[in-house]
């Protein structure tokens, strides 16, 4: 996959319910085409969110703010060209609110886990578009 098709995949985030198994729906809540200023809902393990995306440099990078009633999160992802293809690389801050701050860092290893096989997923996604 080249750069340009993972970053357009990446930054409609309409797309994270076909690689994402923790997405159950992503809709588009502004007017295309996508760029910086779009704004997802989103639902990730049950919960709301709202995203929207504040660095759009395509080819190279996307940045997306999320808030949501338990966490907010500021998400960029790096695309680079290698010789398999594309290095997607991603950059989580994670701002747990009320009694998530508490468990969240008993949360952290399981997401730890579970980053890289999403982002395995997304690549196969890719790799299939």
């Amino acid at each position: 996959m080249t750069p340009e098709v993972a970053f357009d995949a990446m930054a409609d985030a309409r797309n994270e319910t076909r690689w994402n198994s923790k997405v159950t729906r992503s809709d588009l809540m502004s007017d295309e085409p996508i760029g910086q200023g779009s704004r997802f809902q989103t639902v990730n393990r049950g919960q709301p969110y709202e995203a929207e995306i504040t660095e759009y440099d395509r080819p190279s990078t996307v940045t997306f703010e999320v808030t949501g009633k338990q966490m907010d999160i500021t998400t960029t992802f790096v695309f680079v060209a290698d010789k398999d293809g594309t290095a997607v690389h991603g950059e989580f801050d994670f701002r747990p609110k009320g009694l998530l701050k508490i468990m969240f860092p008993l949360m952290r290893p399981m997401i730890r886990r579970d980053l890289p096989k999403q982002m395995e997923s997304f690549s196969q996604y890719c790799s299939k578009e």
